[in-house]
């Protein structure tokens, strides 16, 4: 068994937190804290290719492309899409309980259960069906491109690159399509959803691929230790200032807008916070979410944990005299990374094949782990 990078856990602890803040939007989070969409924009500007170029990077790391692809399907499925079934039905079951309390009517089931059914995914779930799908499209990709050239190493890459823009073009083209038509029933409302579903992970793999190179040049080159944390400072920097070209994207719903300064904010931002990353010390509880980054991802968009939070940071609010819209949002923040974090420890502890884990005693003492 490989070892774990610690700065591709930290990488991720961060991309999750970050997932938060960026869902941290509404009217009711502008009251207390106005300053907080550019930051928010700034986020959906790189944290969903984030997570895929560090699944590129693992991909080249752990030498996937050399491996059986059937036994690469098997373990991704239970990894990714065995997490997403169960995820799926915990998501299901608050909205069959809404139905059953009469708070939310017949064609919202139908269309949750079409997003489960479909891979378009309830909430935040989407991200599992396409990674599971761009991590296969890419590795078998590459697997062809190295038959295909024979063994010349060069070629083989020329032959993945070229085919990855290729693929990439075509989601791309579609998203842009996309957006010049109108969806005003339901049925092509439900087109539009599947045909998002095949698109995304043509879009998620050639992020996926800038990874695998950005492993292979460049993070994992011994002289980028000491010049680490000054360059992704740098490309984060310059990343940031550009974010407002495109304002708000959003890679759910393949909006993109414009494309080359989507890529530009996004690999630069995302390779800039991993080379961060891995210049810095870990810091233990950004591991520990990093380590468990599906799970935080599935479960931190809670209402109830949500509304525990604003009500608390309602009650500090009238003890407070300065910097009030801060620390408010900061006790949001805080309420809900502890609930994510009791979560981690009660899945892992009592229902570890929710995120394709063996079971085991819950009551043997044991190293939560990724």
């Amino acid at each position: 068994m490989q070892k774990r990078l610690d700065y591709f856990d930290m990488a991720k602890g961060i991309g999750v937190i970050l997932v938060l803040l960026g869902h941290l939007q509404g009217d009711q989070f502008f009251v207390y804290s106005p300053y907080i969409l550019p930051m928010c924009e700034w986020i959906f500007s790189f944290h969903m290719p984030l997570f895929f170029i560090i699944s590129g990077m693992l991909i080249f790391h752990k030498k996937d492309e050399d491996k059986d692809l059937n036994v690469l399907i098997k373990k991704r499925f239970k990894g990714i899409m065995v997490p997403y079934f169960w995820f799926s039905l915990c998501y299901m079951s608050v909205v069959l309980y809404a139905f059953f309390s009469g708070t939310i009517y017949p064609e919202t089931v139908f269309v949750n259960l079409w997003y489960v059914l479909g891979m378009y995914g309830m909430n935040v779930l989407w991200f599992l069906p396409t990674l599971f799908a761009a991590e296969i499209i890419f590795i078998f990709v590459v697997k062809k491109s190295k038959e295909k050239a024979k063994g010349n190493i060069r070629k083989a890459y020329i032959l993945l690159i070229v085919k990855t823009v290729l693929i990439a073009a075509i989601g791309l083209l579609m998203a842009y399509y996309m957006t010049t038509l109108s969806y005003d029933d339901s049925v092509s409302k439900r087109v539009h959803e599947f045909v998002t579903v095949l698109m995304r992970p043509t879009v998620a793999m050639s992020f996926i691929a800038i990874g695998y190179f950005a492993q292979m040049l460049l993070i994992s080159k011994d002289y980028m230790k000491k010049l680490t944390p000054f360059v992704g400072i740098v490309l984060m920097v310059v990343a940031a200032l550009f974010v407002k070209i495109n304002h708000g994207v959003d890679f759910r719903s393949m909006v993109f807008k414009n494309v080359f300064f989507y890529y530009f904010c996004a690999v630069l931002s995302s390779i800039g916070l991993i080379l961060i990353c891995k210049g810095i010390k870990p810091v233990k509880i950004i591991k520990f979410y990093g380590v468990n980054s599906l799970i935080f991802m599935a479960v931190h968009n809670s209402e109830s944990i949500l509304y525990l939070g604003m009500n608390l940071a309602m009650y500090a609010n009238q003890f407070l005299t300065h910097a009030r819209g801060y620390i408010c949002y900061a006790i949001i923040v805080t309420v809900i990374l502890i609930y994510v974090a009791v979560m981690i420890i009660l899945i892992n502890r009592f229902v570890p094949f929710i995120v394709g884990k063996p079971f085991h005693n819950p009551f043997k003492k044991q190293e939560i782990s990724g």
